[in-house]
């Protein structure tokens, strides 16, 4: 998909309703097409209810030499990680780093300190963005579902069983948002595999900012990218202020649309930034004045 002088999105106002952090990678793709994306976030990132639970889930205590070099191994007691979305990588990663530096791994490079706490440890993860933000951290993934919802994950690990050689064998640290689906936890427990699954952050509803209203009076079209997004919206602006042309990032957020009584006019395939400018740029080829 290459950004072109001439195309159907130029001019055209588009909303954006992630978190402020995460909005900027959808604008500049918004941005290369001709569109004008204005950020209207319903959603904020924030520490869950009760961090000790994820605590819990780190090994208790390092022993290290008089330079501060472990001289006993200690790692996740897991088989498994999954990763369920980029918020999940980067507030998980952030108790990393805590307890990192809580340990006083002084004499270790950060990278080598993650190698020691991750050993023997395989990584999935849900949705391409989600797969992109653990190469951040340096973490890859062993098993991906493109899609951006659970039954993509679920179905690849019908064919796995727990690793008989592994010393934590079919143990599985789940961190995600709190409130999340349950889907993906029941499911794999149904599988036989043992599942913690904890909080690393939660979505909490933001005030309306100043100009809100008048911005969204002016828009072509808004996106949302979770479920949350869309009830927030509706509790803070009610289906009024709603644009014409309504984007959804995959089928779970189109669900929750359909929900509140409206239909989207654009679902992304695949379920991604991709996916969503794409849909954009199809829907106003074929719709353009």
């Amino acid at each position: 998909m290459k950004a072109r002088e001439h195309n159907p999105l130029t001019g055209k106002r588009i909303v954006l309703t992630r978190a402020r952090h995460q909005i900027n990678q959808s604008s500049d793709q918004l941005r290369l097409y001709g569109a004008i994306p204005i950020a209207i976030p319903t959603i904020e990132i924030s520490d869950p209810p009760d961090s000790r639970i994820i605590e819990k889930t780190f090994p208790e205590k390092v022993v290290t030499g008089g330079a501060g070099e472990p001289i006993e191994s200690t790692h996740f007691q897991y088989e498994w990680i999954i990763f369920t979305s980029a918020n999940g990588v980067s507030s998980f990663m952030r108790y990393v780093s805590d307890w990192i530096r809580n340990n006083n791994l002084k004499s270790l490079e950060i990278e080598k300190a993650q190698k020691l706490l991750f050993a023997n440890v395989k990584f999935a993860s849900i949705g391409s963005a989600t797969a992109l933000a653990m190469t951040e951290y340096g973490l890859h993934s062993q098993i991906s579902a493109t899609d951006f919802v659970s039954e993509g994950l679920l179905e690849k690990f019908q064919v796995i069983k727990p690793d008989s050689s592994h010393e934590f064998k079919g143990r599985v640290l789940l961190p995600r948002a709190s409130k999340a689906r349950n889907i993906l936890p029941d499911t794999l427990r149904k599988m036989g595999w043992v599942v913690d699954d904890v909080s690393v952050y939660q979505t909490t509803m933001p005030k309306v900012e100043h100009g809100s209203r008048d911005l969204l009076s002016t828009a072509d079209a808004i996106v949302f990218t979770s479920s949350s997004t869309v009830k927030n919206f509706f509790q803070m602006f009610g289906k009024e202020h709603l644009p014409e042309v309504v984007v959804s990032i995959g089928p779970i957020t189109t669900q929750t649309i359909l929900e509140n009584g409206l239909a989207p006019t654009i679902e992304a395939s695949p379920s991604s930034v991709t996916g969503i400018v794409s849909g954009l740029l199809d829907y106003y080829s074929l719709n353009s004045l």
